[in-house]
């Protein structure tokens, strides 16, 4: 993949720096575009600065400046399930027990560090930028975006996260949790619910219960992205999750917390098309819900 272009196609008479502005191009964008390597903005196929102005049905190219990984980062290689991608970013079905992000002791691969291989491998000029992130044994979907400026854009784009789990007991058919989560004061990692912590608003639907094992199959949307939200949301409710080693139940019926990350849906940040993206529940969910459809 060669330099992430943008093509805008120009309406009215404007000044091309306020195009671009229009256009969600910051100014730290524009210096990085004329500064660093790679960075361009031609205007019918000539290269303008921004000052120039524009009219009516003339083509803008704005080709994003590469960008360049760190000296320390690690390269690793190993199997991606890519469920979407295209110039601008990517959607991967993450497994359990793979962390998204490197840990501080690197003894193990990190999903970032494979999709860092990959882009090596794809001869990518860009490195990848991590949009949604899993904790190490939540499987699903993680968004990665291919350049910081799209990363960027994401941050004003809204995302419809919908996860499944299986939780202990018999859950309300329907049930909106609004409660705070604060870091525990004796803990690194675990969260509490707490009134002095940040607000953390989830919606749970229960898909089916079983009586013989007694949990559920919820659906969770999550209206905020707070640490741990969903496991400990579940949790205060009486309905933690099954294997979920920090805040929920031990049992033999599974290996990990049983929560997966279902589904995405958003509108495109470059061409504003809907995006729906589905990941199946995994093998060790799945034998736990066996013939039942989501």
């Amino acid at each position: 993949m060669s330099n992430i272009v943008l093509k805008f196609k120009v309406e009215e008479e404007v000044l091309l720096r306020d195009f671009l502005f229009l256009k969600k191009i910051s100014r730290s964008t524009l210096t990085r575009i004329k500064y660093d390597e790679g960075g361009l903005i031609l205007v019918d196929g000539k290269e303008e600065g921004v000052r120039y102005n524009l009219s009516p049905g003339q083509e803008i190219e704005v080709h994003l400046p590469k960008e360049k990984f760190s000296p320390n980062v690690r390269f690793i290689e190993g199997d991606l399930a890519i469920l979407y991608e295209d110039q601008y970013f990517m959607i991967i079905d993450k497994p359990w027990n793979l962390a998204t992000i490197p840990t501080r002791d690197k003894l193990d691969s990190s999903l970032l560090e494979i999709v860092n291989y990959y882009f090596k491998k794809q001869g990518y000029t860009t490195i990848p930028h991590v949009v949604t992130r899993l904790d190490r044994d939540t499987s699903g979907l993680v968004l990665i975006a291919k350049h910081r400026y799209v990363h960027a854009l994401f941050e004003k784009v809204d995302i419809d996260k919908i996860y499944l789990a299986i939780c202990s007991g018999l859950t309300p058919k329907e049930l909106v949790i609004e409660k705070n989560i604060a870091l525990s004061p004796d803990s690194i990692i675990e969260r509490v619910i707490s009134e002095d912590g940040k607000y953390a608003k989830t919606k749970l639907t229960r898909i089916l219960y079983k009586e013989v094992g007694d949990y559920s199959l919820i659906k969770l949307k999550l209206f905020t992205g707070r640490t741990h939200q969903i496991r400990l949301h579940c949790k205060s409710i009486g309905h933690a999750l099954l294997g979920d080693f920090l805040y929920g139940i031990k049992t033999e019926l599974i290996d990990r917390q049983a929560l997966h990350a279902h589904k995405l849906v958003f509108e495109h940040p470059i061409s504003a098309r809907k995006l729906k993206i589905v990941s199946k529940l995994p093998e060790d969910m799945k034998s736990l819900v066996e013939n039942f459809k989501i």
